[in-house]
């Protein structure tokens, strides 16, 4: 689905000045439910090197009015890290970013998908500098009164190997390619392409 030209105020990192927030682009890709494999594990397609402008803008974008979330020079003076401090689910901007287009994961991308349970733990602060790979594991698949799950960990560690945190993401997906392209979203595009919405 096209992305309405009026958010276009808010990309304001150099991050997001580069990804593609119109998830519906390369979905054809997106590893799907019936192609996931439990104890399938692999990198992400790309690394995330954390930044204060990243951190800044995610707790603005979380509603956070906190000095020690949005006030650089303040936290540089009163943060126990001497850093800004990350809204606690930071890591999903980390994971959206790193998991690419193709590949294990993606399927957390995938247009139509619901999210009935997540569970993310901080192990320690990222750090400004640090490079952050994913690790990814497909572990559990199911179906439940006729709903498609899937949960896989993300493990994200910086350039030392250190892990930094952990996130159980679970969705409801449709199972196969052919359930995504045949979606009600996918084929109601029209109605959003107005003008109303630019």
């Amino acid at each position: 689905m096209p992305v309405p030209n009026r958010l276009d105020r808010y990309v304001e990192t150099e991050k997001q000045r580069h990804f593609s927030r119109d998830f519906m682009t390369g979905w054809e890709e997106y590893e799907t439910w019936d192609e996931a494999a439990v104890g399938q594990s692999g990198l992400a397609q790309r690394t995330f090197e954390i930044t204060e402008e990243d951190i800044l803008d995610y707790n603005r974008a979380c509603g956070e009015t906190g000095p020690l979330m949005i006030d650089p020079v303040f936290a540089r003076e009163q943060s126990p890290t001497g850093e800004l401090l990350q809204h606690p689910i930071f890591v999903t901007t980390i994971a959206f970013y790193s998991l690419g287009e193709q590949g294990i994961g993606t399927w957390i991308r995938t247009p139509g998908a619901r999210n009935p349970q997540q569970r993310i733990e901080i192990i320690e602060p990222f750090r400004y500098g640090e490079v952050i790979s994913t690790t990814i594991t497909t572990v559990d698949k199911f179906t439940q009164r006729g709903k498609h799950y899937l949960q896989m960990l993300l493990d994200f560690r910086n350039e030392r190997s250190v892990l930094k945190a952990r996130w159980w993401c679970s969705l409801i997906l449709p199972a196969t390619r052919a359930d995504v392209a045949h979606r009600p979203l996918r084929t109601g595009l029209a109605r959003y392409e107005s003008r109303s919405y630019q």
